[in-house]
């Protein structure tokens, strides 16, 4: 953690006490706890480091967000490159998973994903699932895109392990796996 940005340690700080306030109180009220249906389309497709945010994570299904595209249009100096949003492009697929998160979950996320700060913003986008039916999903997208950056290898990295333990779209999975390969 770097000390000598305050404002960054106390993000951290209040992070780390709504996720556990959330795992605490789930204990106790885990049959009743509002939860929200979630739409990961970037790094937010790995269970593993969803988990480490979001405990109560739950997949659903793999599902599509039709008329939008994946573009790296954040960049992030931590991890070095772009970071994805999804942009509008008619004729333009999105393959993405669908999760139940808990309510006090998304709220940490919120601060996570910078949308206080008006980085990032949390919408609710209609999604299409593997079973043929449409979800309400929130997501995250940029506020104002910048860009096109190069995408961050650790970005993509994840990525791509979200997108095959979930065995999202194979010729998704080879498109990721080959811009990967540009950075090389």
């Amino acid at each position: 953690m770097n000390f000598n940005n305050p404002f960054k340690v106390m993000k951290s700080l209040m992070l780390v006490l709504i996720i556990s306030l959330s795992v605490n109180s789930s204990a106790q009220n885990s049959n009743n706890e509002e939860k929200i249906l979630y739409l990961g389309y970037g790094s937010n497709m790995s269970e593993e480091y969803m988990k480490k945010y979001a405990p109560s994570l739950e997949y659903v299904m793999n599902v599509q967000l039709p008329n939008y595209e994946i573009q790296f249009r954040k960049y992030s100096t931590n991890m070095k490159g772009g970071l994805s949003s999804i942009i509008e492009k008619p004729g333009g697929m999105v393959y993405a998973v669908l999760y139940w998160i808990s309510k006090k979950e998304m709220e940490a996320l919120d601060i996570l994903e910078d949308v206080p700060l008006g980085i990032y913003k949390r919408e609710t986008f209609q999604v299409l699932g593997e079973d043929g039916k449409w979800y309400a999903a929130d997501l995250y997208r940029v506020t104002n895109p910048k860009g096109p950056y190069t995408p961050s290898k650790q970005y993509l990295d994840i990525m791509i392990a979200g997108a095959k333990e979930h065995k999202i779209n194979a010729d998704w999975i080879k498109r990721l796996e080959k811009a990967r390969a540009k950075l090389d």
